[in-house]
């Protein structure tokens, strides 16, 4: 009996304890599962976590479409995406060899070695596309000179539409009332005649007596023995860089005086001029240059970047000059070509105010002397020279203007302004 007792005394007890260890277990779980830190209230908080992460990514998605979308649509760029042209003006890389780079809509522009792209550059072709001289020249003083990209083919404007085709030529412009409509006298070359003719050489007749000589011989200033007009440095070559290039560069400043103690080595500046004279030029650096006659600003123009591999320089021809009206109102400047200057009285270039597609003064300040000819008669020998745009002593000319002026003369009323185009 005793026995008996005792085994049933042990089982109770091993059931007691075993009620009890199961008893904690199940507490234990319980708790796991439905306490403060339980499997129901992880899942719950692993739940509320993802619809978190749900909304913040498409939150996110969101707001990246749109920006795309702003982008696709001309808005905010990313300095990932920022155009070749942007890029170099914001770095200030001056090239070493000429360098093809594109704007934001593709346009293509060659800079040439020993340049940058301005800081005070636009960014596309049609707000007009400033280089500025680091090294070419290799004149300290005319360091820091400005030239603006006159394209010559097509470009795409800021608005996605392409321009007209603008032609390397020499033009007429028509009145106000057409707007400065332009009219083609003589291309340079056309693209549909064998081994694209250069028409140039034709030397074809505007307003019955302005001629653009294509011939000029080395060490003769002039076109002639009388001295009496200096002709384009090298037409041809001009005409062939445009072609091979795609445009040329005209100086976006009036000049001013670099550097230099005679006319064999005297360089110009194209800056904005800090002083001008009235009655006689005083030869301090960046005084705009006036009381220059043709043939010494011919001379002075071509010096100037002479010693340069990577471009040449010239005055301005006609070519040049018409052009870069066509261009200049085909980027959106309505009727430039009939604009006349806006100041009344002599002041420094580049502060007037006639700026478009970041060249100043075509219509303002001064006449320009260029390489063109006047073959007017009976007056010939005295006026031989072709003078070009406004003047603010003249209210009645204007950007287009032409004028057959006195092959000597040194008058406080005509400067000269010059181009470059490259080399190759």
């Amino acid at each position: 009996m005793y026995q008996g007792k005792k085994e049933q005394a042990v089982t109770l007890i091993a059931l007691v304890v075993t009620l009890v260890i199961l008893i904690i277990l199940a507490a234990v779980s319980i708790n796991m599962v439905l306490g403060d830190q339980g499997i129901f209230k992880k899942a719950r908080e692993g739940a509320n976590s993802m619809h978190d992460a749900e909304v913040n990514t498409q939150i996110a998605f969101n707001s990246i479409t749109a920006e795309v979308d702003r982008v696709i649509q001309g808005g905010v760029t990313t300095p990932e995406e920022k155009s070749e042209i942007e890029q170099a003006k914001e770095s200030g890389e001056v090239f070493d060899t000429k360098t093809p780079l594109e704007d934001e809509h593709g346009n293509i522009i060659q800079i040439p070695a020993g340049f940058k792209v301005a800081s005070n550059s636009g960014d596309t072709v049609q707000q007009g596309i400033v280089i500025e001289d680091v090294s070419a020249s290799g004149d300290e003083k005319v360091k820091g000179s400005q030239f603006v990209w006159i394209p010559v083919g097509t470009f795409k404007k800021d608005n996605g539409d392409i321009s007209k085709e603008i032609i390397l030529g020499r033009y007429t412009f028509e009145n106000s009332e057409l707007k400065g409509k332009p009219t083609l006298v003589q291309a340079a070359y056309t693209d549909d005649e064998p081994e694209n003719y250069l028409k140039y050489g034709e030397s074809e007749i505007i307003d019955s007596y302005y001629i653009e000589y294509p011939q000029y011989r080395e060490g003769v200033a002039s076109r002639d023995s009388e001295g009496l007009n200096t002709t384009a440095k090298d037409l041809a070559g001009f005409v062939n860089s445009v072609k091979t290039n795609g445009g040329y560069y005209i100086a976006r400043y009036e000049a001013s005086y670099a550097s230099g103690m005679s006319i064999d080595d005297y360089k110009v500046a194209s800056k904005v001029s800090t002083k001008y004279s009235e009655d006689n030029m005083n030869y301090e650096e960046g005084t705009l240059w006036n009381y220059i006659n043709q043939l010494d600003a011919s001379k002075v123009a071509i010096n100037t970047y002479s010693e340069s591999d990577s471009v040449i320089s010239d005055l301005i021809n006609s070519y040049a000059w018409d052009t870069a009206i066509v261009y200049i109102q085909e980027a959106g400047n309505e009727d430039y070509a009939n604009k006349t200057s806006v100041n009344s009285e002599l002041a420094d270039t580049g502060k007037i105010g006639d700026e478009v597609c970041k060249i100043h003064d075509m219509a303002s300040n001064l006449w320009e002397w260029t390489t063109e000819y006047s073959n007017e008669i009976p007056d010939i020998a005295a006026n031989p020279c072709t003078n070009r745009g406004g003047c603010c002593n003249y209210k009645d000319t204007n950007t287009a203007f032409r004028d057959n002026y006195y092959s000597g003369d040194f008058t406080k009323n005509v400067t000269f302004r010059i181009i470059l185009y490259i080399n190759s």
